[in-house]
């Protein structure tokens, strides 16, 4: 029984230069034919109260007043039960008459596009927003009774240097009153308006420095990492996120979510007029025994506190150590795992070379 739910909104005001996530630009009567039918998928596919939910995209927060709280009133019926529930905003589309409908059907952590302090770079990205709109932003979301916000921070963007990014994150750790911040450095897609103008990336050195420099700036600061890209205060991690990382299933509902359910994840259409038409048309990967248990290695060595082991074997039927004994005694040995009787985590080292302790399980 899934007891996670990620749902997928595609619309945005405005195309950032970097994303090639599924979207497209908001329109008030598409986005209420995509409600018709977005309803009737929640209504066919959700039943079982959710301990967590993520509304994402795009950005939800592009959605009127009143389509908003359509969509929250269909969810309403699942929440009974539910412990951390997330919506996505941008700083420019999240007025406080949004805020107080999140808050009334129960929405507790609300996660911030900001991506960048530098005027510059925001006006590459296509960001409409200052740092004072940020603030304010902030200031409002706790006005409304939510109190657990994380951002969105990107690293290694055109024309950004070392020193920018320092600047950054100083001024967000003293003046932003947030509990969690999430890290991504730039991929440029082909299908971003970077990748089509072929914008490339800066300096891989420089790029590595800034993410060394976040991970001491911000474990100084008071928000530790628990994941690779992840940083937060005692007591905020992200439990949608972690539903991932420990490998628990979870449905994804909309054009363009993806799943995992039932032995298989899957993929919904990506054609918003398909969708619209005919539904979700999802896109199935059956999974056998040995791609999950590699799955669900390489997605809680992610996390600093690793892999339960009780919970792989209860999954399995077969102990993690005794599966992999000749690969873990030799990344054990090379210093970039740790075994122990509860859980399989990497080193401080084993972290910071992820990509290379993966790889070894593919054998």
């Amino acid at each position: 029984m899934c007891e996670a739910c990620y749902i997928h909104v595609p619309f945005c005001q405005n195309i950032c230069a970097y994303c090639d996530f599924f979207r497209c630009r908001y329109h008030k009567g598409l986005v209420d034919r995509w409600l018709e039918q977005i309803i009737k998928e929640i209504n066919e596919r959700l039943t079982n109260s959710l301990k967590t939910i993520y509304i994402g995209g795009g950005t939800p927060s592009s959605l009127n007043v009143q389509q908003l709280e359509m969509l929250l009133q269909t969810i309403q019926p699942y929440t009974n039960h539910v412990e951390e529930y997330t919506i996505e905003a941008n700083v420019e589309s999240l007025n406080c008459e949004k805020l107080l409908v999140c808050k009334k059907y129960g929405v507790n952590r609300i996660s911030l596009g900001v991506q960048t302090l530098q005027p510059t770079l925001l006006k590459e990205i296509h960001r409409q927003h200052q740092k004072q709109d940020i603030i304010e932003c902030i200031n409002n979301i706790h006005k409304a009774g939510i109190h657990n916000i994380s951002i969105d921070l990107i690293y290694g963007l055109p024309n950004q240097t070392l020193a920018m990014w320092k600047q950054d994150l100083q001024e967000i750790v003293q003046q932003f009153d947030i509990q969690h911040i999430s890290l991504y450095g730039l991929t440029i897609e082909p299908n971003s308006e970077f990748g089509r103008k072929g914008v490339t990336n800066i300096d891989e050195d420089v790029e590595a420095d800034m993410y060394d420099y976040a991970i001491s700036f911000l474990n100084s600061s008071g928000f530790q990492q628990y994941e690779i890209s992840n940083f937060s205060k005692v007591g905020f991690e992200s439990r949608h996120n972690q539903m991932y990382w420990e490998y628990n299933d979870f449905y994804g509902i909309g054009c363009g979510a993806s799943g995992k359910e039932h032995h298989r994840r899957y993929d919904n259409t990506k054609n918003l007029n398909d969708y619209l038409h005919k539904g979700s048309l999802p896109t199935n990967i059956e999974l056998d025994q040995k791609d999950e248990m590699f799955e669900m290695i390489m997605m809680s060595l992610r996390m600093k506190k690793g892999m339960n082991r009780s919970i792989f074997k209860k999954r399995f039927d077969v102990d993690v150590y005794d599966y992999y004994k000749e690969i873990i005694d030799r990344l054990v040995e090379q210093k970039l795992l740790v075994l122990d009787k509860e859980r399989l985590h990497t080193t401080e080292k084993g972290f910071h070379l992820l990509n290379d302790v993966l790889v070894n399980f593919l054998e």
